[in-house]
């Protein structure tokens, strides 16, 4: 048979392969070309790779299945052919924000690229061949997951300046620089994993299109150009690549990642010396100094919230640190040369010392993120006041008995708390619904982020102070009430932290389960730990990685009434002299109906339950690896 009529080589890039002097159309494309829909072209000096994979130095190969020719049934639209929102104006983006960007530049807004626009791209970093096929394989969805981002996870983690990323995104600029390549696909990461676990505005995506790839591709990618040695780690972009690293471990479940790079952050912080704004460059413009001051207070308050809800250490700590709120402006406000409508010559270093206090404005979404700040301050050193309650055993002696100070009642702190939260405007206490404006819904993230951490901030609070059942019980409710009333979008935006953020308070009041209780005071926490089960299985629904915390309260909470209805049992059926110690005496009269919530049950009765009863507590919710710091309180 003539070499021509040969068909046993289905790759005609292969080595001999018969090509003749005046070259064909291709009939089948290599696996690279089809994945980006550019036509296959052989190259006259390898006959093993294409053009394109010659190109990009990649290896042709055609391992996709074969496709049978002829019409084809019709099928439901794919994730692939989805438009995203943002590519009908990624052109008007990349022109608004470097007009100087040639007319033909593509555009991104499809998740296909021309053969020609393609061959433009060069990376002036190394990367392996998988992360240069995931970025050229999804250079549309980069730019869609750094949107999302904007829309779920900036209004509690606000640690860039929108327009300028943008414009760097648009721009491809992570292709020529590995730290903005390795903050990017973070980036992409986190924002995958909220997708994936139903974090979205409503209608607006298509939330099979943000599934592939996964955030765990996304994180590789990211992880894989971290130097080996941090002392080339300088600069903001790897700061915040591990501070945003960290928020992906948090949100994937892995809290081991978490400690990783929460702990380099502070290494970069500790090198840096981003802790005081005197050791920052004196050259830096003003968005580069609120990008500074986001990221400290952002991963300050990350910080705090870690050690009370994991058990650590506080690491970073406002005493010691010398960097002021960012100022309450919208991003849009203000750009590299100061802000809009007022100075042109850019802001230096200089004009941004510590002694100059930031742009304060209580319109701006900011002023209630500044808020929140503040309750976390507030909550450092209420976790300092109640280590020094527990025991120490370190020492032959306490040094903090020889700096004491007393400090105020928890109550008089408390106060001060109720009346700053009076005085925030009206839009940071009420979560108003999802009216799909970026900037009118941040008010609404920043009044449920502040209702979780004022209610922690009490609970631990009271805690300090060794509350009664009765308020600890109060405090859950009101949680629970204010996140009755926000709309459900909101709460499954901030997604997994506030999971954690509800295990903190979850677990504070289960630790009084563990000690002496009444029947009214068992009563009153059931009651509130049955309506937070319930808060669980709305916002678990959406998760990935399901803990499962609702189902096994519940599960727990019907032993425990179980338990204590059989011991009602026993007693009324066996005599007194057969009774085992163990067992619960109740009160002549004592009826045990738990459904009716009677709580006029005898306060004056106290029974304690079987420590193996409660071995199977939610809390934590098989996603962290202790809450350390509340056990046994």
């Amino acid at each position: 048979m003539e070499p021509s009529n040969c068909r046993a080589n289905l790759n005609p890039m292969s080595e001999g392969a018969f090509r003749p002097k005046k070259q064909r159309r291709i009939s089948r494309a290599c696996d690279f070309c089809h994945r980006r829909s550019i036509r296959c072209r052989p190259t006259q000096d390898d006959g093993s790779r294409c053009r394109n994979c010659s190109d990009f130095g990649v290896e042709c190969t055609f391992n996709r299945p074969m496709k049978r020719r002829g019409a084809k049934l019709k099928a439901k639209p794919q994730a692939e052919d989805y438009k995203s929102p943002s590519s009908e104006h990624a052109n008007l983006l990349l022109h608004l924000t470097n007009p100087q960007i040639n007319q033909h530049q593509p555009s991104y807004g499809t998740s296909h690229e021309s053969a020609e626009s393609s061959l433009k791209i060069n990376f002036s970093i190394d990367l392996s061949e998988n992360h240069q096929a995931l970025v050229l394989d999804n250079l549309a969805k980069i730019q869609d997951l750094v949107t999302v981002y904007f829309e779920v996870v900036y209004p509690i983690f606000p640690l860039f300046h929108r327009p300028t990323l943008l414009r760097k995104i648009s721009t491809r600029d992570y292709l020529s620089d590995k730290a903005q390549f390795a903050m990017t696909m973070a980036i992409c990461a986190l924002a995958s994993a909220r997708a994936r676990d139903g974090a979205l505005y409503p209608t607006k995506w298509n939330p099979d299109y943000l599934l592939e790839p996964a955030a765990e591709d996304f994180s590789s990618a990211a992880i894989a150009v971290l130097p080996s040695d941090w002392s080339k780690m300088k600069g903001l972009d790897w700061m915040r690549t591990c501070a945003v690293l960290a928020l992906v471990g948090i949100q994937v479940g892995n809290i081991q990642m978490m400690h990783q790079y929460l702990g380099t952050y502070h290494t970069l912080v500790a090198m840096d010396g981003l802790h005081d704004e005197k050791n920052w460059p004196r050259d830096i413009d003003m968005v580069q100094v609120e990008e500074r001051r986001r990221l400290f207070w952002s991963i300050y308050t990350l910080d705090v919230y870690s050690s009370i809800v994991w058990g650590g250490v506080i690491r970073c700590r406002e005493s010691q640190s010398r960097v002021l709120y960012p100022s309450e402006l919208d991003d849009e406000v203000f750009s590299p040369t100061g802000i809009r409508n007022g100075p042109s010559s850019p802001m230096t270093r200089r004009d941004s010392a510590f002694s100059k206090p930031a742009i304060t404005d209580t319109g701006s979404w900011l002023h209630g993120w500044n808020f929140t700040t503040e309750l976390y301050r507030i909550l450092e050193h209420a976790m300092d006041e109640f280590h020094r309650r527990r025991p120490q055993n370190i020492g032959p002696f306490s040094p903090s008995d020889l700096f004491h100070r007393s400090a105020p009642p928890q109550s008089v702190v408390l106060d001060k708390i109720i009346l700053m939260h009076e005085n925030l405007p009206a839009r940071f206490k009420e979560t108003r619904g999802v009216v799909g404006e970026m900037t009118a819904d941040r008010y609404s993230f920043q009044a449920a982020n502040i209702a979780a951490t004022l209610q922690l901030a009490r609970m631990v609070l009271f805690t300090a102070e060794d509350a009664t059942v009765e308020q600890k019980c109060a405090i859950a409710r009101e949680l629970l009430d204010d996140f009755a009333r926000a709309p459900i979008f909101f709460l499954k935006a901030i997604s997994s932290p506030l999971l954690h953020h509800l295990a903190g308070i979850g677990s504070i009041l289960g630790s009084v389960i563990e000690g002496q209780l009444s029947l009214s005071e068992y009563l009153r926490v059931r009651t509130v730990l049955l309506a937070m089960a319930d808060l669980l299985a709305s916002l678990e629904a959406s998760l990935t990685r399901k803990a499962g915390a609702s189902e096994r309260l519940r599960a727990l909470l019907s032993r425990i009434d179980e338990y204590m209805s059989s011991q009602r049992q026993q007693e009324i059926s066996l005599p007194v002299a057969e009774t085992h110690q163990e067992q619960i005496e109740w009160p002549a009269g004592t009826q045990v109906d738990f459904n009716q919530g009677d709580m006029s049950l005898d306060s004056q009765f106290s029974f304690q339950l079987p420590q193996e009863l409660l071995l199977d507590w939610p809390w934590p919710l098989d996603l962290t690896q202790g809450f350390g710091n509340f056990q046994g309180t």
